[in-house]
């Protein structure tokens, strides 16, 4: 990077100072106006791309940092060391790299980079990070509410219990009180009898004095000793009462001893209750769309490194089979042209069943959603449905076009028709709509990749790539490589396999 951007980088060599208007990433310098036209006319640099600096300048930092000049040796970068991961000039690979052995040309890695898988990975890793950010965001925000929730509930819930305490504590207050009112009353009723009947007693023994008296003046002396030993008789018995009463009832007194839990309610119960925070994982499940396609991505070698083994060869006794599809349960099944059939095997090679046609089969694809195989019949316009746990046709879908090669995407079949192009219908009701309005040779085949869709035309030697929308991402024909491409296929990497019937290349 230029050590200014913000002044023309050919007139700070010659001492003038001019703003620039523009960046040139070939030159990775800015221009001002005047240069900017011999930049444009110059045959060295007519080539060049140029960007406003006003958009340049919006580039994060550490990209305005990337430099096409190699640092140590301020020469152009050429070449890319797999091995190492980073750009090199070419006194870069004589005195670092002399023993890579991955080194490929720098033009190839960058081409095409901004329509490439990775960058897609990237944006679409972008895309799922922030919906996860998002996602645990409103779970956080949530728990949070929820926690001011549960703060509520457990206020509601304490004044609720200190009300029943309350309420408790006042209904023993009020039984207690009605138990000692009645005690006092009881203890009361019998000290009233008592009272009275000492009374009685206290009225007698004054009798016994007024008589003693009298009789003591006036009576003869045998009337008197007489009358004193009734007396005394009656005043023993008396005395014997007040002893008895003394040694046996005794003073009433009342006491109170308060029960113990409550007596230590204040020493005991030093608190309400407990609160505890429970830390738990999040009960949310985040997105990874790319952690399984990330680790195949890692554990990926390259072609050249594979080692193909045969692992089972199954005799279908057929001829002309255009085409085959896998079941969820390791079944094969395949379409026999001639026959008019579609054949199921094992996967040990033994015949499951067979359904006849009333057509000519050019392409299957299983539907795992409900257990079923979609048959595409070329001219016979038409679409058949084959019910594999019956093994028989289900139903027949009606077109409007012919169909040749087929894929699914979302419940949704991807169909090649030969004079109109690349057609989808939904088979939830059967309607219709073009992706690709062009038109192409009969017979090739469709596959699907996230949002990307692959055919071959054999008549073209192309494989060809758009996106659902139908516009074009990439085009390969390099019939020294492929000729007559037939079979195509998408790996969980995103890389093509095309078969052809002179070339077969993966």
């Amino acid at each position: 990077m230029a050590t200014s951007s913000q002044s023309c980088g050919v007139c700070d060599l010659r001492h003038i100072t001019k703003p620039s208007i523009v960046w040139c990433t070939e030159c990775d310098e800015g221009l001002c106006t005047e240069c900017q036209e011999h930049h444009g006319l110059s045959k060295a640099s007519r080539r060049h791309k140029v960007i406003p600096i006003i958009e340049y300048q919006k580039l994060p930092p550490d990209v305005l940092k990337i430099t096409q000049y190699c640092s140590k040796h301020d020469e152009k970068f050429q070449i890319y060391c797999k091995k190492h991961e980073c750009p090199c000039c070419s006194k870069c690979i004589v005195e670092s790299h002399s023993e890579c052995h991955d080194i490929v040309n720098l033009d190839d890695v960058i081409h095409n980079v901004k329509t490439s898988n990775a960058l897609c990975e990237i944006e679409e890793t972008l895309v799922e990070v922030a919906e996860n950010l998002q996602k645990v965001r409103q779970h956080i925000q949530d728990n949070r509410s929820n926690l001011k929730d549960k703060r509520m509930e457990i206020e509601k819930e304490i004044k609720k219990t200190r009300i029943m305490i309350n309420h408790h504590l006042d209904k023993l207050q009020e039984d207690f009180l009605k138990q000692l009112f009645e005690v006092e009353e009881k203890d009361n009723s019998k000290i009233c009898q008592l009272v009275s009947s000492l009374e009685i007693k206290e009225k007698e023994i004054a009798e016994y004095q007024r008589n003693v008296s009298n009789i003591k003046q006036h009576a003869t002396d045998l009337q008197l000793f007489l009358s004193m030993k009734q007396i005394e008789k009656d005043v023993n018995s008396k005395d014997k009462f007040l002893h008895s009463l003394v040694a046996n009832e005794g003073q009433l007194s009342l006491s109170f001893k308060i029960n113990a839990s409550i007596k230590n309610i204040m020493s005991d119960i030093k608190s309400f209750g407990e609160v505890h925070i429970e830390a738990k994982p999040f009960d949310i499940v985040l997105i990874e769309k790319k952690a399984q396609q990330a680790q195949m991505m890692i554990q990926s070698r390259s072609i050249e490194n594979l080692k193909l083994m045969l692992h089972e060869t199954i005799n279908t006794q057929g001829e002309y089979i255009y085409g085959c599809c896998m079941l969820l349960d390791g079944r094969m099944a395949f379409i026999f042209y001639f026959e008019q059939t579609v054949n199921v095997f094992s996967d040990k090679g033994l015949q499951d069943f067979e359904v006849k046609l009333p057509v000519f089969p050019c392409d299957i694809v299983y539907i795992s959603e409900d257990n079923t195989l979609a048959v595409t019949s070329g001219a016979s316009e038409c679409i058949t449905i084959i019910d594999v746990e019956r093994k028989q046709i289900k139903k027949t879908i009606s077109l409007d076009s012919s169909s040749y090669g087929i894929a699914l995407k979302d419940n949704r079949l991807i169909y090649y028709v030969g004079n109109k192009g690349i057609r989808m219908i939904n088979l939830n009701d059967e309607s219709t709509s073009d992706i690709v309005r062009d038109k192409m040779l009969t017979g090739g085949s469709i596959a699907t990749f996230k949002d990307k869709l692959y055919h071959t035309n054999s008549g073209k030697n192309t494989v060809t790539c758009y996106n659902l929308q139908g516009q074009l991402q990439w085009k390969f024909q390099n019939e020294g490589v492929l000729q007559k491409p037939q079979g195509i296929d998408v790996d969980n990497d995103g890389n093509v396999y095309v078969v052809g019937r002179i070339h077969s290349t993966l």
